[in-house]
């Protein structure tokens, strides 16, 4: 009788354990429902409404677009953003820099503000260009607190100084993007470093723009060259284009008359016996000296045909100096006229 009142009693106990523990289970899914709430974003654009949310300071603070640019590139190296990004020229501070910038990143902030999930501010700057401002609006913040703590955790690392909590702000210098925090630390971003490719391209000019002369020359033969593995992208490249037979135009309108064409003909020695040449971008101090070196990479100019006063088109070889193991050739052809 005492052994089967202890087995009783052990089987109460045993059914309290089990109830026990599936309430603790019970209660650890429901925390992890929480933390895990579908915010009805993408994880690219979680983590992004989060970073600016970081630097909102609550809806204190206006994030300027450049330095979220930066941020969204270091997230991107980083490994926190799966976006691509690709060189492009910006102005920065009435200045043309060439910058890694995301188009995907970019396309992802419009959508957030078009969701009102982040405010647009634009502020004017003493180059009278303005400059757009974002913060997160009070439903920004109601979405980041769906957010899973796992990709806050993520968003951390590109967002604050190791070890620490200090918010790592991009800061511009003349010449280079830093990331640096209030008490110091600083290191440089590498936003301005664009990755070279090896490619091979060769000279195009529309048959509608010729006045004679013989045909641009073909690279084709030298195409192999660029089959090579060294190149410096930092990014994990997941798409391949493949095309043929392309052509590229870039057309640009120049205030250019009878007399700017003259004298280019004259300066790339249009007019000389013996046409084109070298073209140096270095200033020569002293012309009336004998001798002189050039240590900077030099444009090789081919005259296909011009007129004096009307037009000019030149095929020009740029001979820039490559990393190693990296080769591009490159043959453009360029065509001038004064209408």
């Amino acid at each position: 009788a005492i052994e089967g009142h202890m087995a009783d009693e052990d089987k109460e106990f045993k059914d309290e354990l089990d109830e026990s523990e599936e309430e603790s289970s019970g209660s650890e899914t429901d925390t992890d429902s929480e933390e895990e709430e579908d915010t009805g974003l993408t994880e690219n654009q979680n983590r992004l409404l989060y970073l600016c949310e970081l630097h909102s300071d609550g809806g204190r603070k206006w994030m300027r677009k450049p330095a979220l640019i930066v941020l969204i590139y270091e997230g991107i190296v980083a490994n926190v953003f799966d976006f691509d990004y690709a060189p492009q020229s910006d102005l920065i501070e009435n200045r043309r820099v060439w910058l890694n910038i995301s188009q995907e990143g970019k396309s992802d902030i419009e959508f957030l503000r078009e969701e009102e999930l982040l405010a647009g501010l634009q502020k004017p700057t003493r180059s009278y260009k303005p400059v757009t401002c974002y913060q997160i609006t009070k439903k920004g913040m109601g979405v980041v607190k769906k957010i899973s703590r796992k990709d806050k955790e993520i968003v951390h690392e590109v967002t604050y100084m190791r070890g620490s909590r200090e918010l790592l702000e991009a800061e511009w210098d003349g010449n280079d993007y830093w990331l640096q925090s209030k008490s110091g630390y600083r290191r440089k971003s590498t936003i301005t470093d664009t990755e070279d490719v090896s490619y091979v391209s060769s000279a195009y000019v529309p048959q509608c723009l010729r006045y004679g002369g013989r045909p641009t020359l073909s690279n084709a033969h030298r195409a192999h060259e660029s089959a090579v593995n060294t190149n410096q992208i930092r990014d994990n490249l997941d798409e391949v284009i493949t095309l043929n037979s392309v052509s590229i135009i870039v057309a640009e309108y120049v205030p250019f008359g009878a007399n700017q064409i003259v004298q280019l003909n004259n300066n790339v020695g249009s007019t000389e016996r013996v046409q084109g040449g070298f073209i140096s971008p270095d200033v020569d101090d002293n012309a009336g000296g004998t001798s002189m070196t050039d240590d900077h990479d030099l444009t090789s100019v081919d005259i296909l045909d011009y007129t004096l006063t009307h037009h000019i088109n030149f095929e020009a070889e740029i001979r820039f100096q490559e990393e190693s193991g990296v080769v591009q050739v490159e043959t453009f052809g360029v065509s001038l006229n004064a209408e």
